[in-house]
């Protein structure tokens, strides 16, 4: 599950992963824990991640692809959500996010740039409807 945050200049928050090997930008993100609803796992990822307390505003898309080295499927929601509380930045907590930071539409790209989530964002951001995307 996953979080799309924008700012009041519009600016869509990203978090750096140390990833396996390969550090990546991506939107902040994570999986379900046993028994818990989607939007508490958006919730709980974006506040173990970052630090924000959010709320959900609305579905923003929906992504799957296949990984063909791995021969996996991945299904991740993602919701266009508010924040409400909390102090941004990096978690001591958080193994994994080592960077937090607001970036414009346009420079999005620069730090995040793989297919299955950069196109459903833009989508949601020029339609601001929800969407399915398959990859």
């Amino acid at each position: 599950m996953g979080a799309v945050l924008l700012n009041e200049k519009g600016q869509i928050l990203l978090v750096r992963n140390r990833g396996h090997n390969r550090p990546h930008w991506s939107l902040p993100k994570g999986s379900c824990e046993e028994g818990e609803p989607l939007l508490e796992t958006m919730s709980r990822e974006v506040r173990e991640e970052t630090g924000l307390v959010v709320e959900m505003a609305e579905l923003a898309f929906v992504t799957e692809w296949f990984v063909a080295s791995r021969q996996e499927w991945y299904l991740q929601f993602y919701f266009h959500a508010r924040v409400v509380g909390g102090e941004l930045g990096v978690q001591a907590t958080d193994e994994d996010v080592t960077q937090v930071q607001w970036v414009s539409p346009r420079e999005v790209r620069q730090f995040m740039n793989y297919r299955p989530w950069v196109e459903p964002l833009f989508t949601w951001l020029e339609e601001r409807r929800p969407r399915y995307h398959i990859f």
